[in-house]
């Protein structure tokens, strides 16, 4: 069959182009769930395990910062800050492997898909899990700010750095591994980061001394830039894998 022939036959049976998509689209019966009620339903899909490890970091973190007897230490004052971002890696891992699993493909998940696509239940994921984040940090950081002789901007830089650390390297193997080794990976990455910060802050007391904060400040200032370059790359593979009714309009 030769090319001409093919593209008259192609010609001749192609379908029409439909009449009133856009209104026969309207009138479709599906449950019109507005935006908000769609986030508060993601709460259901993050695992309970998760806000459980979060309240226990604040709680011992709370323990650590007003000298609580199973957490007494010689140097006290140096103990406080990496006792605390010790803690920190692991809830970065579970929040960026959470973050992750929901990328997976799993039947609720793409169901729910129907409505949103992939891309918004993943931002839906970050917003939940990010503000939960951001108010264990925002306690820690007050319990360590009442106590410490540290300033503000120190006990933040301080704090961070190892959380941030972690949040990056997570999503840098998780954008390259998307399997259980990823997850290996990350839980690996957030127990060197955990010892490395009590080795630091055990063996070298000085390093939070105000001569190394704009070190500090580099290092924070790097993390952010290399998490927000792996949140793109995350959020651009997911607008590749969209698949919902916005595809037909």
């Amino acid at each position: 069959m030769n090319k001409k022939f093919k593209k008259t036959l192609q010609g001749a049976f192609e379908a029409p182009p439909p009449m009133n998509k856009a209104h026969f689209l309207k009138t479709l019966r599906f449950p019109k769930a507005t935006y908000r009620d769609f986030l508060f339903s993601q709460l259901h899909y993050i695992r309970k395990r998760v806000w459980a490890v979060s309240v226990l970091i604040v709680f011992i973190g709370w323990m650590i910062a007003f000298g609580a007897p199973a957490f007494t230490y010689q140097n006290f004052e140096s103990f406080k800050i990496w006792g605390i971002s010790a803690l920190l890696p692991f809830l970065a891992m579970l929040t960026v492997t959470e973050i992750y699993r929901s990328a997976a493909y799993r039947m609720a998940e793409l169901e729910a898909s129907c409505r949103f696509s992939l891309l918004q239940i993943i931002m839906a994921r970050i917003t939940i899990l990010g503000g939960g984040n951001f108010v264990i940090l925002t306690l820690l950081l007050i319990f360590i700010n009442w106590v410490s002789a540290y300033s503000l901007l120190q006990i933040i830089v301080y704090l961070m750095v190892p959380y941030l650390v972690v949040c990056g390297i997570c999503l840098w193997i998780l954008n390259r591994a998307r399997n259980q080794e990823g997850v290996y990976g990350c839980a690996v990455a957030a127990c060197l980061v955990c010892v490395i910060s009590m080795l630091f802050g055990n063996v070298v007391p000085n390093i939070y001394a105000n001569v190394h904060l704009n070190s500090w400040l580099v290092i924070f200032a790097c993390c952010c830039v290399f998490i927000g370059i792996q949140i793109c790359k995350l959020l651009k593979e997911m607008e590749e894998k969209q698949w919902n009714l916005s595809l037909i309009e």
